[in-house]
């Protein structure tokens, strides 16, 4: 669950960035606010959803290396490079040490995480608080659906949905100032504003830590004023005489964090888009480009989203016949190399699955394909002919397992052998990249076979590795493994 959601915070972040970098390039000097605002919603919305989005196409390779091992027995059923945990006791250990940190790294973070969501989440409600006590505590006049509040505050005129926030100093200006500055708030209240930066503000919540949120609340931001400037001018005032309105009431003085006040920086910006020529109307198709960026993301992220084989078959199992029996109590015996908890997670099935004995037999021997079967953990560290064996016990609706492991004797490999087109090679072939001496490991083969495909000089269906196990007396046994290959011929 926590990389899931590490998944998605990371490509709802991706998605983010995209949308508001072609804002940013394309979009933000246009003059089509009311477009623009609805850009940059729909390109939070769509950062939210397009990474759970789940395209149900299986994008696989064509690699065909995956079968070539199908015909030996001590292979018996594997089809890719399997389960890799731990080539040695040594190995397995540093894995448990390496483990733990990352455990508790990933704790750090998830308790760094939910400090900031609560800290973030308890100044949106203060915030939400300091308004609803200027409604209580400050004298209002109501004015059609409008409730006008007097404050005693230094602070820049703002509304809050139906609420106008007005200081008393501002009763020095003129009757059509004063009444130009709530029409300019009434128009805030009727495009529902508030409504957008209650929406911003609850994602920057979840997202604190991404600082792309500071940029988009100031653009939604600048954006509420824009339009409302540009609607307040159509009305006929004049743009002289708003610009200059704008200029006498700039403040440096904060506001709420939740509304947008007549700071002076941004003043500069509402002057300058006041007085710009209008965008032309054909400017609008530039925003058909959220289209192929949603398109394009959507296939980028959710390819990687197939489901596991072996999770989908488990559950299908579950929902076919919910009366079949279960698995009940799970037995290791025989095992020294590997512990019972190692042993239980590569055999991916526990007390309580569904009870399916070729599921079982798959997850133990890889009878079925299974890439990560526990015989993959002996194959690939040297064990070549361990064996396993399941005794089964029903009890009261359940099947109790009780599996045995015959380990054997741990394998080298010995000599490695080349022969291409039916003429044993004196000269090394790099990418086999198994050596004399290093502990036997059926994935190794299997990578050994990609990176001769990969070469494009061999035909990848008749690379043909072939294992010659020594019993010895030594304390590991040794197998020499030939490789038969036949070259592409170049055809003009």
């Amino acid at each position: 669950m926590t990389n899931s959601f590490v998944y998605y915070v990371l490509e709802s972040s991706i998605c983010l960035l995209l949308f508001l970098t072609v804002y940013r390039l394309l979009i933000a000097n246009l003059t089509h606010f009311s477009w623009m605002r609805i850009y940059l919603l729909i390109s939070v919305i769509l950062s939210l959803i397009l990474p759970l989005v789940i395209i149900p196409i299986q994008w696989n390779s064509s690699i065909h290396t995956a079968s070539l091992f199908n015909n030996y027995s001590f292979l018996t059923g594997n089809k890719s490079a399997g389960y890799y945990d731990g080539q040695s006791l040594s190995n397995d250990s540093r894995n448990n040490i390496g483990a733990i940190l990352l455990q508790g790294m990933i704790i750090l973070l998830i308790a760094v995480y939910i400090i900031g969501l609560l800290y973030k989440a308890y100044n949106f409600a203060r915030n939400l608080r300091s308004i609803q006590k200027c409604v209580k505590q400050n004298p209002k006049v109501r004015e059609d659906r409008f409730w006008v509040v007097d404050l005693d505050d230094k602070v820049p005129p703002f509304s809050f949905f139906n609420y106008i926030f007005i200081t008393n100093s501002y009763q020095k200006l003129s009757a059509d100032e004063l009444q130009r500055i709530k029409d300019h708030e009434k128009v805030h209240s009727q495009q529902l504003h508030s409504l957008d930066v209650l929406f911003i503000e609850f994602i920057s919540i979840i997202f604190w830590f991404n600082p792309l949120m500071s940029y988009l609340k100031r653009s939604i931001q600048e954006i509420h004023e824009y339009i409302v400037d540009e609607k307040i001018v159509e009305k006929g005032k004049g743009k002289k005489d708003y610009a200059e309105l704008l200029l006498k009431l700039a403040s440096e003085v904060k506001g709420f964090n939740l509304s947008a006040g007549f700071s002076g920086s941004q003043i500069k910006r509402r002057i300058v888009m006041i007085s710009r020529q209008r965008s032309l109307p054909g400017h609008k198709l530039m925003f058909i480009i959220l289209v192929p960026l949603t398109i394009l993301l959507m296939f980028s992220f959710s390819y990687i989203k197939n489901p596991d084989p072996l999770t989908a078959q488990t559950k299908q199992n579950e929902n076919v016949n919910q009366s079949q029996l279960k698995i009940g109590k799970i037995t290791w015996k025989g095992n020294t190399v590997y512990d019972i908890n190692t042993l239980n997670h590569a055999f991916g099935l526990k007390k309580g699955s569904v009870y399916d004995q070729s599921q079982i037999d798959d997850r133990l021997n890889g009878s079925s394909g299974a890439q990560d079967a526990v015989s993959n953990l002996y194959q690939d560290n040297g064990y070549l002919f361990s064996r396993i064996s399941v005794e089964e016990n029903q009890n009261k609706g359940a099947v109790d397992l009780i599996i045995t492991i015959n380990e054997g004797k741990q394998f080298k490999f010995n000599d490695v052998i080349v022969k291409i087109n039916g003429i044993i090679t004196k000269d090394p072939v790099n990418e086999i990249g198994i050596h004399k001496g290093d502990i036997f490991s059926k994935a190794k083969i299997i990578q050994a076979i990609k990176a001769l495909a990969a070469t494009g000089k061999f035909d990848p269906e008749k690379i043909n590795p072939k294992p010659f196990p020594n019993v010895t007396t030594e304390e590991f046994d040794n197998v020499d493994l030939l490789f038969e290959l036949t070259e592409i011929s170049n055809k003009k």
